[in-house]
């Protein structure tokens, strides 16, 4: 079974199956194929002949594979024997002795190799193990004896076959299973020759990669000799293992791959008691495995440590079934001596644990520089017995006891191999593909196996699928036809009306459509001899055209009919135009699809307004029939006729415009697009009507172009040709030159007049975007004052098509080849009623006219080589403008700049940039001149609004921020609170040159009129817009200053007198007390009595008492800097006809006193009436 499977494996056998079912492929499918008719593989001949041709490549593609590798096998041969004559230590005689055996062998493994499923294995193909160790190591002994079939040795009575020129130092056995490749002990130590040692182990590997470069070798043997371990010291050990793990390293740098490795510890037998303890083994039993094969780590990181725990514990378990097999053994042997060697072995072997694991410890530890070993097991093995054993566990006690050591007896080398067959066999070569590859040349050979594949698999993947495909597209295509053919059967065309019919015949159309649309969107993949496009495409077309003819054409004149008898109809350009489209179907060599189609078009654009799919279908069958040559539709004549009278009532002039104006806009490519003209800037700057300046557009009819390639050279043609021949109108005749020259001059007036509203519309629409932000004031400032200035540019457009005088060459020509062309020479008579008419036409030149209407705009741009354009002028205004508010704008304080300007022009310092800029402005026409007008002051307003938030700012953190701090929720400002304003806190916002005085007097004094007894900005077209409020704040401010702070100090100072006017009869005496100073009175002499605030004692507050005539004393006190108007406010106060003078009334519980006081200036504090209402200002 397995040679069954292992037979199907091969490469050859998979290409071969494809072989034969692309043979039966081409058999029973190739006469199904046909190819524009006809079918090729129709005879059994021609199938045959392809089959032949297709097994006779296959076989020449095996031919040249068997010889490529056989060419690989002689050129590994050949290195393999390379030149004798390289060798520097060997005679000649050696030499030829080498060589000849080297190439008997060659030559018999060339009729010997290997055969694996079925076929011939070639040398390379074989898996390949290299044997590392010590020199006398036991590594030949071990492959001797190893039960593995060599060739070989039945031919030439030798195993292997010693190396020569670059492998002279390596024998190489051949066996069944695989090669194995005898190293030189002195290519594992290197300690004899080091540097020859070492070229020469290079140069090995080197050849291994050569021949072999997927896999050099599928694994690596290290054999380590137990009695070398066993009397090695420490040091020798050491050396020993990192000799081993050296050449590994090697190994698995230079080859590119990771090599699984094999620790073999032979010579066991030299461990005492090992023949005797297995003396009794069968020969099977002798070939099985003693050691442990590591479990690899599901990640393939080998870890080492995992490893040796696993080797201690199967150590552990190997001697405890020696133990266990011991007394079995003693029991079986009668010899005292050998019961003695047997019982001491597993003793002996439990000594060496500690060894071994120390050299494994050793040799294959991993680090963080170094790649991990794929360490796949340790093994134990011996290949003879021979030599003296080595007794340890009698070493010990005679060492511990100080005996004499006993002798152990040598043993004569019977050539017994223990371990070895199953494990070579068993364990290592069936796992010849756990090698991992060279990632580079395993990308290499992947490519080119899949190449190998890709082309066996290719001819017959991609026939079969494309026929399949081929056969199902049409399959598909027929019944997608069939259904689309049901549809058509199915509709109805019965209707009521124009949109009903429409309706009706739009499926049958559609279905027929799709039926042709089927095949034609058919690829090449519907071909390939099944195509079947051609005849059902033919059917549907004759239904397809018969149905636009006789059903969909008479729609569609009927449609047409309808529209010139509804309100449409009443448009008479409009019914001219329906009227002609509705004839060109009756006479069908008069039919424009230009014309005709957007007529028709338009109507479903109505109709079916909801429906654009609709719309669509209908437009494609249109253009479908008027591809065709459609035969006459029956048209009513009595209607035409009806209308043709109505539309003779238009004078014929505007009907031959109107028609001509319409013929003319339906060609857009030479309309202007202003924005593409006005270009690259044009749309930074300017709106179109408050639209994005791309939505203007001026229709080519009314640009340069219109007017020289339509009107002049083509108007008096179209003129005298309309006229002559109006098939439309029914009329035929030849009109006078007479008539057609006036008829042409009216023709001009009115194309004129559209010319003129056109360009006069475009000046009007065009806007300044607005603007914002000084930024982009200054962005496109910027713009309109480069060389390619968006106004330039839009003057310079206007120019270049309304300067129409340029054209008089060209208009003589255009008239002299339009008239010569379309009318006979006149007779003299003729020319006399033209001259006649000529004058008669009379009034202003239509083009004279239109250029005296836009030179104010043509002159701007029109100079001379010494005389620049006035526009120029204008640009440098507009540069001035610019640098004027970028000044402004990019200040580090752009807002106090702001500031400094607006004061500057308050106080008159000449002409700035933006007068200047008004006054150049004013000279250009009006749009252009209000539109710039309107640009700059938009630039005056936000140096303003910039002014005006700088003293918003400052205002902010001089003024409104310590001023609330200093009064917010404080007495006087605030009556309902027991909280004083502090003095110093007082004196600080309102003194003189206090914060709010000095804040007016820097900033605002310059913009408010401080004359006028209520303060108010100046009227000026300079003015900020300062906030009436605020400005009221700063005035009752200076108020409180004049009044509180009359020597200009920081100390609210108030001085007054009062003298007594009346005092109640019930009162005996009165006393005010005003910190410290006290008016006492007792109805005597009215004398006058001084106070000033604040007082001398200000902790006394102020203090009112009535003492009655009968004792009783009735008494008011207030404390507090402000005592003295927290009094004033409860009395009553009343000013007199003289600022300084009031009438001042105590009253406390009945009793009156009443007294004159005398401010000591006209500015106090009693006559303030609005004082307390002060807030401290926030904005401006």
């Amino acid at each position: 079974m397995e040679r069954i499977i292992s037979f199907f494996r091969t490469k050859w056998v998979f290409e071969l199956i494809g072989i034969v079912v692309l043979s039966i492929l081409i058999w029973f499918v190739g006469p199904l194929i046909a190819i524009a008719g006809s079918v090729p593989l129709e005879s059994d001949l021609s199938r045959s002949l392809t089959i032949g041709c297709i097994v006779v490549c296959w076989l020449l593609y095996r031919l040249i594979a068997w010889l490529l590798s056989r060419k690989r096998e002689q050129r590994l041969m050949a290195d393999l024997a390379g030149d004798a004559n390289d060798a520097q230590n060997a005679s000649a005689a050696e030499l030829d002795v080498l060589n000849r055996g080297f190439d008997e062998a060659l030559a018999l493994l060339k009729t010997t190799s290997a055969k694996q499923g079925g076929r011939k294995q070639f040398l390379y193909e074989l898996p390949w193990y290299a044997i590392i160790g010590a020199p006398g190591s036991g590594k030949t002994t071990a492959l001797i004896n190893s039960g593995l079939h060599f060739p070989l040795a039945e031919r030439l009575g030798k195993h292997s076959v010693k190396g020569v020129s670059g492998t002279r130092d390596c024998d190489w056995w051949f066996a069944d299973e695989a090669v194995l490749l005898d190293t030189a002990g002195r290519y594992t130590t290197q300690d004899s020759h080091q540097e020859v040692d070492a070229t020469a182990w290079h140069g090995f590997l080197q050849l291994l990669k050569k021949y072999r470069p997927r896999r050099p070798l599928n694994g690596v043997f290290v054999a380590v000799s137990v009695s070398d371990l066993i009397q090695q010291t420490e040091e020798e050990t050491r050396q020993h293992a990192a000799a081993i793990r050296r050449r590994i390293t090697e190994l698995n740098a230079q080859l590119g791959v990771q090599l699984p490795v094999y620790v073999l510890f032979t010579k066991v037998d030299l461990v005492a008691g090992f023949s005797d303890f297995f003396a009794n083994l069968t020969e099977d039993e002798r070939s099985q495995v003693w050691g442990e094969t590591f479990i690899r780590a599901d990640n393939d990181k080998e870890d080492l440590a995992a490893h040796l725990l696993q080797f201690e514990k199967a150590y552990d378990e190997l001697t405890d079934r020696l133990v266990q097999r011991r007394l079995k053994r003693i029991q079986e042997e009668r010899d005292v001596q050998r019961r003695t060697a047997i019982f001491d072995f597993p003793q002996q072997m439990m000594l060496f644990k500690s060894t071994a694991t120390g050299f494994l410890d050793a040799a294959f530890s991993t680090n963080r520089y170094e790649e991990p070993f794929l360490l796949r097991g340790v093994y134990f093995n011996s290949g003879t017995q021979e030599g003296t054993p080595i007794d340890r566990v009698m070493a010990a006690l005679a060492s511990s006891f100080r005996l004499e050591r006993q002798v152990t007896p040598l043993m004569s080398g019977r050539g017994k191999s223990y371990f070895l067959t199953k494990l070579l066999k068993q364990v290592v070569f069936p796992e010849a593909e756990l090698v991992g590859v060279d990632p580079k040349v395993e990308r290499r050979f992947r490519l080119m196996n899949l190449v190998g594949f890709a082309a066996t698999f290719a001819t017959v993947a991609i026939a079969a699928i494309i026929w399949m495909v081929s056969f199902t597209n049409n399959k598909m295509a027929i019944a997608d036809v069939e259904k689309q053919v049901e549809i058509y059967r199915a509709s109805n065309l019965a209707s009521t009306d124009s949109r009903s019919g429409f309706l009706a015949v739009l499926p049958k159309l559609n279905a027929l459509q799709a039926a042709k649309d089927v095949y034609a969107q058919a690829g090449w993949s519907s071909g390939f001899g099944l195509f079947q496009g051609d005849k059902i495409d033919s059917a549907i077309d004759i239904s397809y055209q018969r149905l636009l003819r006789e059903n969909f054409q008479t729609l569609i004149c009927q449609r047409l009919k309808e529209r010139m008898q509804s309100d449409e109809g009443k448009n008479l350009d409009v019914l001219y135009q329906l009227l002609r489209v509705y004839l060109m179907f009756g006479e069908p060599q008069r039919m424009d699809a230009k014309v005709a189609q957007p007529w028709v078009k338009l109507d479903w654009e109505h109709m079916f307004a909801t429906d654009p799919e609709t719309q669509a279908k209908l437009q494609l069958h249109l253009d479908n029939m008027l591809a065709l040559n459609l035969d006459p539709a029956a048209l009513d004549n009595g209607f035409v006729e009806a209308v043709r009278n109505k539309l003779t009532q238009i004078p014929l002039v505007n009907q031959l415009y109107s028609r001509f104006k319409s013929e003319a806009l339906f060609d857009r490519s030479h309309d202007i697009s202003v924005a593409g003209q006005l270009a690259p800037n044009g749309d930074r700057v300017f709106t179109a009507n408050g639209k994005e300046l791309d939505t203007l557009v001026v229709p080519g009819l009314f640009s340069n172009y219109g007017y020289t390639e339509l009107f002049l050279k083509k108007g008096m043609v179209y003129v005298k040709e309309a006229s002559e021949q109006n098939w439309v109108l029914g009329v035929n005749g030849v009109s006078t030159p007479v008539e057609i020259d006036r008829l042409y001059s009216d023709f001009k007036r009115l194309y004129l007049g559209d010319y003129q509203k056109t360009w006069d519309g475009v000046l009007t629409a065009v806007k300044f975007r607005p603007q914002p932000s000084n930024n982009q004031l200054v962005d496109t400032l910027d713009l309109l004052s480069r060389p390619d200035s968006p106004l330039k540019l839009l003057l310079e457009l206007v120019e270049k098509n309304t300067a129409l005088s340029k054209l008089s060459s060209e208009l003589a020509d255009a008239l002299a080849k339009s008239t010569g062309g379309a009318l006979a020479v006149p007779e003299a008579a003729t020319q006399k009623l033209l001259a006649m008419a000529k004058q008669s036409d009379g009034g202003v030149d239509p083009v004279k006219a239109l250029e005296t209407y836009f030179e104010p705009y043509n002159m701007q741009v029109r100079g001379a080589a010494d005389r620049p354009a006035p526009i120029a002028a204008t640009l440098a205004s507009i540069k001035n403008l610019h640098d004027y508010l970028m000044q402004i704008g990019s200040a580090p304080n752009s807002g106090g700049q702001a500031l400094s300007t607006e004061a500057a022009r308050f106080a008159g310092g000449g002409i700035d940039p933006l007068q200047a800029a008004k006054m150049e402005f004013a000279r250009l026409p009006g749009p252009v001149a209000a539109s710039l007008n309107a640009l700059t002051s938009t630039g005056g307003q936000q140096i303003k609004t910039g002014a005006k938030g700088q003293l918003n700012e400052m205002l902010k953190t001089a003024v409104t921020m310590p001023c609330k701090s200093a009064l917010a929720g404080r007495y006087p400002f605030a009556t309902n609170t027991q909280q004083d304003v502090l003095m110093a806190d007082f004196g600080k916002v309102f003194a003189a040159n206090g914060i709010v005085d000095q804040f007016f007097n820097t900033n605002l004094k310059a913009f408010v009129d401080t004359a006028a007894v209520q303060w108010a900005e100046l009227s000026s077209d300079k003015a900020l817009g300062l906030s009436a409020a605020s400005i009221r704040q700063f005035q009752i401010a200076s108020k409180i200053r004049d009044a509180f702070f009359p020597g200009g100090g920081a100390v609210p100072q108030v001085q007054f007198e009062l003298k007594p006017v009346a005092l109640d009869d019930k009162v005996a005496t009165f006393r005010l007390n005003v910190e410290g100073q006290e008016l006492v009175y007792r109805h005597g002499p009215e004398q006058l009595t001084k106070f000033q605030w604040p007082g001398t004692n200000n902790s006394a507050g102020v203090r009112v008492v009535f003492e009655a005539l009968d004792g009783k004393q009735v008494s008011k006190s207030k404390e507090g800097a402000w005592a003295l108007f927290r009094m004033f406010d409860e009395f009553n106060i009343q000013p007199t006809g003289l600022p300084d003078r009031f009438n001042l009334t105590v009253q406390l519980e009945g009793y009156t006193a009443k007294f004159e006081l005398r401010a000591a200036s006209v500015n106090n504090p009693f006559g303030i009436s609005e004082y307390q209402s002060f807030r401290c200002p926030e904005s401006l």
